[in-house]
């Protein structure tokens, strides 16, 4: 038996940008379909092809990751996919059920209360009466929403509406998984939640399908990715070129990569080296599953310097400069001081999982209030070259010390 799940072969799909026109062909072509005539596939005044030509498969297990800028094309597949519209031209074949996350509040009805819409959602996912009671307990358990279950969801805060959604469309036990950006709606702890929840459902086998602008997600848990541009599909392959391309279609905001060292503040504070583990390698670091990021700082402070706060930014370099991993010891509620004299300064990102992307490490050491800066290094480059780990995105951590 094939391990195929979805196939998409020559796939084409139009729309109108006028509403009049729209209604229009879509009247004349029903009326055609009735008595058997041909629907032809030209476009026609106000049509564009917001899809051309898409081929690819989905086996199981597998994820791939849709990029490109807004309005490329991206949801339209994902919607062509689930049955929401058909296609103009081209044919897509299915092996299995779908479970789908593609709008906030897709397939509920607000005035019915979050127990009825299990039942609703669930229905319309292909689930039978005996499989929602089965999995209620889970569902409502994942989705976080014991107290509002009885509420109806038009009180919900889209949020809510992400959890309940996500939870149902995980417990149908889908072969294919769609999920569109609707994630990024959700608060950090969901994300997380969410993530470790699928790489546990692509290790039964679950095939997805993940459309994001977060190259964090993206590079950590899909294994190909396609790249698309006005609904064709330029690239289909391995992460860190389709990133690569994706990154190029934003000419005005690329970063260079060049090592930028800067450091400023006061004559009490001297930086005598900064060391690296892996080390750095023509003015990069390399670096593996097994590694941690380490950073050590070789100090002379002529005076103390109480309540200092440590960044440390690992960031991609396209629009919106998508963070990977942020972290301050002020958010952690840790302190870190200084004592007059010489000393090392020591800090290790763990749990990084990358799929052969280059990142940016960013780091600093300000002064209490961020009223002066005593150290500033930027734009290190950090690509990771084994082999990634698809088990869901971990909690990365951040742990500093001072050696005196």
């Amino acid at each position: 038996m094939s391990d195929t799940v979805l196939k998409i072969e020559g796939l084409y799909k139009k729309f109108t940008r006028s509403l009049k026109r729209s209604m229009y062909y879509g009247t004349t072509d029903a009326f055609h379909s009735m008595i058997g005539l041909t629907v032809k596939d030209r476009l026609r005044k106000s049509e564009f092809w917001a899809l051309q030509d898409i081929n690819f498969e989905l086996k199981k297990g597998e994820t791939i990751g849709l990029l490109g800028q807004n309005g490329c094309g991206k949801t339209t597949l994902l919607r062509l996919i689930n049955g929401i519209f058909p296609p103009d031209r081209g044919k897509i074949t299915i092996n299995g059920r779908i479970g789908a996350l593609i709008a906030v509040g897709a397939g509920f009805h607000p005035q019915m209360s979050g127990r009825e819409n299990i039942y609703l959602n669930g229905a319309i996912l292909g689930m039978s009466k005996e499989e929602i009671k089965k999995n209620f307990d889970e569902i409502v358990e994942f989705a976080e929403i014991g107290e509002f279950l009885d509420a109806p969801v038009a009180v919900y805060s889209s949020g809510m509406y992400v959890r309940l959604g996500f939870a149902i469309a995980i417990h149908c036990n889908p072969d294919i998984l769609l999920v569109d950006e609707i994630l990024a709606v959700g608060d950090v702890g969901f994300q997380l939640k969410c993530f470790n929840k699928l790489g546990e459902l692509r290790q039964k086998g679950v095939a997805t399908i993940l459309v994001s602008h977060n190259l964090h997600h993206i590079s950590t848990f899909c294994s190909s990715v396609i790249v698309f541009d006005k609904g064709k599909e330029i690239f289909l392959g391995q992460i860190d070129q389709g990133v690569e391309i994706y990154k190029a279609s934003f000419p005005d905001l690329q970063n260079k990569g060049e090592i930028e060292r800067v450091i400023t503040g006061t004559d009490d504070f001297k930086v005598d080296e900064v060391c690296f583990s892996p080390k750095l390698v023509d003015n990069k670091i390399e670096f593996t599953n097994q590694n941690d990021i380490e950073v050590t700082i070789k100090y002379n402070a002529l005076k103390d310097f109480n309540n200092l706060e440590i960044d440390c930014v690992l960031r991609a370099p396209i629009p919106l400069t998508t963070e990977y991993f942020q972290a301050n010891n002020h958010a952690f509620n840790k302190i870190l001081n200084i004592k007059k004299g010489t000393g090392k300064l020591h800090f290790t990102i763990r749990n990084l999982n990358l799929n052969n992307i280059t990142l940016y490490l960013y780091f600093a050491i300000w002064l209490q209030d961020r009223t002066e800066c005593l150290f500033w290094w930027r734009n290190v480059p950090v690509k990771f070259i084994g082999k990634p780990l698809f088990s869901g995105i971990t909690q990365y951590q951040l742990e500093y010390f001072v050696e005196e």
